[in-house]
């Protein structure tokens, strides 16, 4: 077994995973076994939840990206195309079914991308769907909808004296004077002409998955990975494109609302752990401000984009200086 660490969870498997970095602590919290190619049952099951989203590289774009059931043993979360991800119950274990011909690597996105920050979401208090970078005073998140440009501008920021926390699973610890973000893993996901625009010359790319065009980035020199937890200052949601740029803040109302569309949620059906994640929402919407970002997709105005966040940082810190 290999084993590694993401978000502060130490993970076992029986195949590679070169996206995370080894570490020294063999105790595993939780194990991942990739078993043979197989086509899944025919047997009825009762999904409970589906993950529908757009999907540019298919023709079908309304086939459910991911179905949820659960089982006496745990959970079962199959993505049609690819494969089967059975989870147990206390989330320690996690194997995986592909189906023929789907290759290793989308196997790794799959659990790195998709199945993890759903099994951290069981564990800690809040996991976000959100790129993450460290500035000179804390952590800022960039939450919003798939395609609306977060890994893009955690790219663009940590060009820039800044250091990538996360591409796309943030998570979140409550601590005694503030909340804290974990660092995931390096590297980014961005389509080529992102990678074309804002990657170096001789930045190392790879496959994401074979159903994509997106290529994953982990450029340690031009893009430097937070070295450890560090408080979490703002969360800027990105909204519809705008041709200027414009950050507004968030209503108290507006603000719980995005916490909570943007937090991972394994089982939706769980009663007692949806009570205890919407009063840490709550909590975090209360003492984390959330703002609204406008700003047109254009490659021009990324800086423009650094310049409007620093200056709400600024302001934010004028406002509250301790």
């Amino acid at each position: 077994m290999h084993t590694y660490c993401i978000c502060g969870l130490t993970i076992a498997s029986n195949i590679p995973l070169p996206e995370l970095g080894p570490t020294t602590n063999f105790d595993a919290e939780c194990r991942f076994w990739l078993n043979p190619p197989a086509y899944p049952s025919e047997r009825d099951i009762d999904w409970f939840h589906e993950w529908q989203i757009e999907r540019t590289d298919e023709e079908d774009s309304g086939e459910p990206w991911a179905r949820f059931a659960r089982r006496e043993d745990g959970y079962l979360v199959r993505f049609p195309s690819c494969a089967d991800f059975s989870v147990s119950l206390d989330v320690s274990e996690v194997r995986c079914v592909p189906l023929p011909d789907v290759p290793e690597v989308t196997v790794r996105h799959l659990l790195l991308d998709q199945v993890l920050p759903l099994i951290l979401s069981r564990r800690e208090r809040i996991v976000l769907h959100a790129s993450a970078v460290s500035t000179k005073s804390g952590v800022i998140a960039f939450a919003g909808r798939s395609g609306r440009g977060k890994s893009t501008l955690a790219m663009a920021f940590a060009q820039q004296e800044c250091a990538l926390v996360s591409d796309d699973c943030l998570v979140l610890r409550r601590g005694e004077r503030n909340w804290t973000a974990l660092p995931s893993y390096p590297g980014v996901r961005v389509w080529q002409s992102t990678a074309d625009e804002l990657a170096h010359d001789d930045a190392n790319t790879a496959d994401v998955a074979h159903y994509t065009d997106k290529r994953r980035i982990a450029d340690l020199q031009g893009l430097p990975f937070a070295a450890g937890p560090e408080p979490l200052l703002a969360l800027f949601v990105l909204a519809d494109e705008q041709p200027t740029i414009s950050v507004q803040r968030l209503t108290a109302a507006k603000a719980l609302m995005a916490w909570a569309e943007f937090a991972y949620n394994l089982d939706i059906t769980d009663a007692a752990f949806l009570r205890a994640h919407f009063e840490s929402v709550g909590q975090l919407a209360a003492e984390v401000p959330a703002h609204a970002l406008y700003y047109p997709r254009e490659f021009s105005s990324l800086e423009a984009v650094r310049v409007a966040i620093r200056n709400c940082l600024e302001e934010m810190n004028t406002n509250d200086p301790e």
